[in-house]
């Protein structure tokens, strides 16, 4: 079975004239997307001439040369420049354009957001939204799709979709990769009805779940055929919150299922992922153990340990995941000086969640200020 740089050789010279857009490259566009493309891809309010993937690309190597030292995050996968130098060179994706990149994060509403749109050439235009990036401020956005009705990505997805859709009058795709996945379908089901009858098709690759009134809303059922959720075996990200049993199960090479999560991971037969009948018994144990643990809490308690938890990964000014990682020693230390109440808030919750047996490890890991052993215990 292929990979992602397979099916970049195996079906690279085939246009989306001669070859649809499928599932795959749904994939590829979305994972194209965590790369930082200001100032290389024109935002939605400037009227320049457009760069073709293979530009952009030529124009992105050249300011990062080295990929392991672009700041793409802990969490983002590297390999995602490796792809980007594969695809500049194919028939099916050096010459397609790229426009409307966006990047938002603003700390004091919580926002984390991204797009770019892709125009096939075809008449079709890809919108693709960003998923969670290395920002605390976005995975605090995160938790809070857990008591919040909507959050402020979601509104910025609409606003975005509408953007280009005045803009591009063709057929447009819906895409997004984590929570740029929940995002393509959040904006699918609340744009404009016009704009909706002009979407063939929104993917959501391992993107988590709504709240259960997005699935009752009559928008979501009308567009609900038109909607690819892709999840890998051991699914964890999208099995969170509540989804639509209707998805398809893809073969990834890693064996957890947070590894899963890296799409580069899935593997590929000819045009297609390689399916599989259902996500393994681990996942369907975590997706039914976790979201009880979430409905089991108010509102109320779900917003008091998601504060709690960010509280705990901000202290001493972190703003990353890799500013955490790269002064853990010191921060592991500051965790001490937190406010009791974010330690016991944090300490019921997760002992809710992993049971009783556990609560003497999580009480012992903030009293002692922890170290990276601890919590591997």
């Amino acid at each position: 079975m292929g990979t992602v740089y397979d099916y970049l050789t195996w079906r690279g010279d085939l246009t989306f004239r001669k070859v649809p857009f499928g599932e795959v490259d749904s994939l590829i566009l979305s994972m194209l997307s965590y790369l930082d493309m200001k100032d290389i891809v024109p935002d939605p309010g400037r009227e320049v001439e457009l760069p073709s993937v293979w530009a952009a690309s030529k124009e992105y190597l050249e300011r990062h040369p080295d990929p392991k030292k672009a700041k793409m995050g802990i969490l983002i996968p590297k390999d995602i420049v490796k792809m980007m130098r594969a695809m500049r060179s194919t028939k099916r994706f050096g010459p397609i354009k790229m426009m409307g990149f966006v990047n938002l994060i603003d700390p004091e509403t919580e926002l984390q957001f991204s797009a770019v749109t892709f125009l096939l050439g075809d008449g079709t235009a890809v919108v693709t939204y960003r998923g969670t990036d290395d920002t605390l401020v976005g995975w605090k956005e995160d938790m809070n799709m857990c008591f919040l009705p909507v959050v402020p990505a979601q509104l910025k997805a609409v606003e975005y979709l509408h953007t280009v859709a005045a803009k591009h009058t063709g057929k447009l795709i819906l895409t997004g990769h984590s929570k740029g996945g929940n995002l393509a379908v959040y904006a699918a089901v609340h744009c404009d009805p016009a704009i909706r009858e002009r979407i063939t098709a929104v993917y959501s690759n391992d993107g988590p779940g709504f709240g259960k009134n997005i699935l009752d809303d009559p928008d979501y059922i009308e567009m609900r055929p038109r909607i690819c959720n892709l999840v890998p075996q051991s699914s964890v990200v999208g099995m969170l919150l509540e989804h639509d049993e209707n998805y398809t199960v893809v073969k990834s090479r890693q064996k957890t299922g947070l590894l899963q999560h890296n799409g580069l991971s899935w593997e590929i037969l000819g045009n297609s992922f390689v399916h599989l009948k259902d996500v393994n018994p681990e996942s369907r144990k975590l997706d039914r153990t976790v979201n009880q643990w979430i409905r089991d809490m108010t509102p109320a308690q779900r917003e008091e340990f998601a504060e709690a938890v960010y509280q705990l990964f901000s202290v001493d000014g972190a703003q990353t995941l890799t500013d955490i990682v790269a002064a853990r020693k010191k921060w592991f230390s500051h965790t001490r000086s937190l406010d009791p109440k974010v330690h016991e808030t944090i300490q019921k919750m997760l002992s809710d969640l992993i049971g009783i047996n556990k609560v003497s490890k999580i009480k012992d890991f903030f009293r002692r200020g922890s170290t990276e052993e601890d919590v591997a215990k």
